[in-house]
Parts: C-alpha cells; sequence; structure tokens
C-alpha cells in the first residue's frame, strides 16, 4: 500500500515545466469550436502573407501554455507560407473551464477529444480542409499531436518538440524517486516486471482518483510507423531527458523518424537555443512531407489535394 501510494504521488506531482508565453497577433483569425463532451474551445488561425498558404500546421500547445505560444515556435514556419491554427484545451487560456479537472503533464483522453475537435474543426471549413494539413506538438502538446496522427489519416507528418511517452516517462522518474523511498542497493534488486507493476497499479489508482483515462501513447505510435516524422529534443532538458526521445524514435521506426537533440538546450527552449537552424529544420521537414508530396497542381496554378473526410465514429468519441 505503501509503495502503491507512494506511486501515485509520483504520477501526480507536476514538475517545473517551462511554458512559453506569447503575445496576441493582432492579424489573426479567432474562433471558437465545441468539443464532443460540450465545451467551447477557442482557437485562432495565422495567415501567412502569401495569398495562398503553403499547407496547414495544427498546433497543440504545451501545459500550462496557451495558443498564443505558436508564434514563439511557429514563426519560421509562418514567414515560410504556412498557416498555423492554434488552440487553446480545456482549462487554458480562453478556452471553457471544466468543473472539477485540473489538467496535468499527463495526456488523458480530454486533451485528445479537445485535438479531435479542432480536427473537427479544420475538417468542417472548406478553406482549410483543402489545404495539406500537418501536426506540430510541445511536450504534452507533443503527446497529442501524436496520438491524434495516430488516428487520423488526413495528417502527412508530424513534428514534436520535448514530446514523451507515459510509461518511458514514468520509468525515468521511477528512478530518481527509489533512492528516496528505498536505499540504493535495494533499488538495484528490484525486478523491472516489479516496478512496471508498481507504475501500472499507481497510473489505475490515479485515474479512478482523478476521474481520467490517460492516454496509452506507446500503443499508438505502433499505428504512425512509415509515416514521417520530426522530433526534437533539447540535450540539456533535465524532464524530457533525450533518452525519451530516442525510444520514441526507436519505437516510430529510424527509417522515417527524424531525431534532432539540439546541443546545450533545455526543457522547451530548443528554438530559443539556436533560432536560425530550428526554423530551417522545421520548414525543411515539412516542405519535404506535405508541400512536395501532397497532391496536384490545379490549372490555376494552386495546389490541391485529395479531399479525406474523417470517419464520424473516429472523431466524435472522446
Amino acid at each position: 500500500i505503501l509503495v502503491n501510494r507512494s506511486v501515485v504521488r509520483l504520477f501526480e506531482h507536476v514538475p517545473p515545466l517551462n511554458a512559453v508565453g506569447g503575445n496576441p497577433d493582432p492579424g489573426r483569425e479567432v474562433v471558437s469550436f465545441e468539443t464532443s463532451d460540450g465545451l467551447t474551445l477557442s482557437g485562432s488561425i495565422i495567415w501567412p502573407d502569401a495569398t495562398q498558404p503553403r499547407g496547414l500546421i495544427l498546433f497543440c500547445h504545451e501545459v500550462s501554455g496557451n495558443q498564443l505560444s505558436a508564434r514563439s515556435y511557429c514563426d519560421g514556419l509562418i514567414e515560410a507560407g504556412f498557416a498555423v491554427f492554434a488552440f487553446d484545451f480545456r482549462n487554458h487560456g480562453r478556452s471553457e473551464q471544466m468543473e472539477g479537472y485540473d489538467p496535468l503533464h499527463w495526456l488523458t483522453d480530454y486533451e485528445l477529444g479537445d485535438a479531435r475537435a479542432a480536427l473537427r474543426f479544420i475538417v468542417g471549413r472548406d478553406d482549410l480542409s483543402r489545404l495539406p494539413l500537418g501536426i506540430f506538438g510541445v511536450s504534452r502538446g507533443g503527446a497529442a499531436a501524436l496520438a491524434l496522427a495516430a488516428e487520423s489519416p488526413e495528417f502527412s507528418c508530424i513534428a514534436c518538440d520535448g514530446a514523451y511517452t507515459t510509461n518511458r516517462m514514468m520509468r525515468v522518474f521511477a528512478r530518481r524517486w527509489a533512492t528516496l523511498l528505498t536505499p540504493a542497493w535495494a533499488h538495484w534488486m528490484l525486478a523491472q516486471w516489479y516496478v512496471d507493476t508498481s507504475l501500472f497499479l499507481g497510473r489505475l489508482r490515479s485515474e479512478m482518483n482523478r476521474g481520467v483515462r490517460y492516454v496509452r501513447l506507446e500503443r499508438c505510435l505502433r499505428k504512425l510507423a512509415g509515416r514521417p516524422v520530426f522530433l526534437i529534443s533539447g540535450q540539456r532538458d533535465s524532464y524530457v531527458l533525450p533518452e525519451i526521445s530516442e525510444s520514441v524514435q526507436k519505437t516510430l521506426g529510424p527509417a522515417t523518424t527524424d531525431l534532432w537533440i539540439v546541443r546545450g538546450a533545455r526543457q522547451n527552449r530548443a528554438r530559443q537555443k539556436t533560432t536560425r537552424e530550428y526554423d530551417e529544420r522545421l520548414v525543411t521537414f515539412f516542405e519535404k512531407h506535405l508541400v512536395e508530396t501532397s497532391g496536384h497542381v490545379s490549372l490555376d496554378g494552386l495546389r490541391v489535394v485529395s479531399e479525406i473526410r474523417p470517419t464520424a465514429d473516429r472523431l466524435t468519441s472522446s
């Protein structure tokens, strides 16, 4: 019982995450849309100066952040001619608050449902649904991007900065906390099955206590095999360690997954560390996998794509 309670405390302990702020863009188009469980979410579309965007990027912000941070990560994409659709997850920014729900850094079905609602909004607007579609997420938003893309063929490619999976992250932090609960010699004697079972039971208890369901992202990643993914990790990130990004790449498959470990960068600070290279790599990735492979050129010179509509069952489940 003591171990189980300790695991729950570990699971629900929110580390000091660094959410990047941003200022309102006076030129953005402000929108709102509803989730399948009736909450109203706030979003915005940042259009590039070009009359015809080269593609649309759905941006998923980090925990404790909001849609305004899109500029801090996506300025290079916007300058390169891409439109960016950003939104606030529930209980963040200008989106509606869900009573009794306190978001943590773990991805739940609630955040995944919010991302699904954003996708429904996109495919429901003719001017947005005609554009080649990619997705970009940061930290917990990166986990949401991977989970949504795994069930949504509408996304041609996926980019993530500091994304992580629940099980791998828990293993890393269990190692850190183990020395606080047991002597070091005893920790190394614990069988991995015992550690994994304790983490599994602690996660289940946390789900019951909070009335949520954590997304098993490890299962989702298998569905992304063969699709282009770009992972960014900070070398000095003390929370989402590079080894976590490496494990995500290994699961996805190195052949189609690029991993860039940014030297000297801390958590969510890769772009601040090397802005020019960050923008160049991100733009190159989306140009290669979104623009060049998205469709054909129509008679009026505008790139068009075949319209793929999500199934009602998949996008309305929460």
